[in-house]
């Protein structure tokens, strides 16, 4: 059984990296198999994840590899257990809960209310909003009465007057400065 064979090697130091923990597990005996894993996604994406997984082909040679336990490699002391397998009945997930938050609770209703009760809590909303201050649903008298910007752009357009033009004298020559 792979079971009794398998350590999990955890509180890595990032700076390990696949090769440096494949040398020191192997000190121990012959390997079957050699998991390091790294993160897939996220800002951490491509990094260790501080842990990984080894598989010895002898028991003994797990046993003498568990030794390692609280040994510092890097800045960190290495935890080293035995590894077990989550029977796939355990890894089912979780159903999701009903989330019963009073707030929202009125919001998201499972039950539809009738057309009377529809109509009437409309007509509760008109009748609040006659009750409140009328001038929050006036327009701007100021706004509404003016000409749109572009509009009054073209007036001002044709009714500036023109500048007069500077007339050159086609005789005065125009040199760059130079020193007399």
């Amino acid at each position: 059984m792979a079971e009794d064979r398998r350590l999990w090697i955890g509180n890595l130091d990032p700076r390990i990296n696949e090769y440096q923990l494949l040398k020191l597990v192997q000190k121990y005996g012959t390997i079957d198999k050699f998991d390091l894993l790294f993160h897939r996604s996220g800002p951490l994406s491509g990094q260790p994840r501080g842990y990984a997984f080894v598989t010895y082909t002898r028991k003994e040679d797990a046993v003498k590899a568990k030794a390692m336990h609280n040994t510092l490699v890097g800045n960190k002391n290495i935890i080293v257990t035995w590894a077990h397998s989550v029977p796939n009945e355990d890894m089912e997930k979780p159903k999701k809960a009903d989330v019963n938050i009073p707030a929202l609770s009125l919001a998201m209703t499972d039950k539809k209310t009738d057309r009377m009760h529809q109509i009437q809590a409309i007509e509760a909303k008109l009748k609040l909003m006659e009750k409140q201050n009328s001038k929050e649903l006036e327009i701007n008298k100021t706004v509404s009465e003016e000409l749109p910007i572009i509009s009054q752009y073209q007036q001002n357009k044709s009714t500036t007057t023109k500048l007069p033009m500077v007339k050159r004298n086609p005789r005065q020559n125009y040199k760059p400065y130079k020193k007399n």
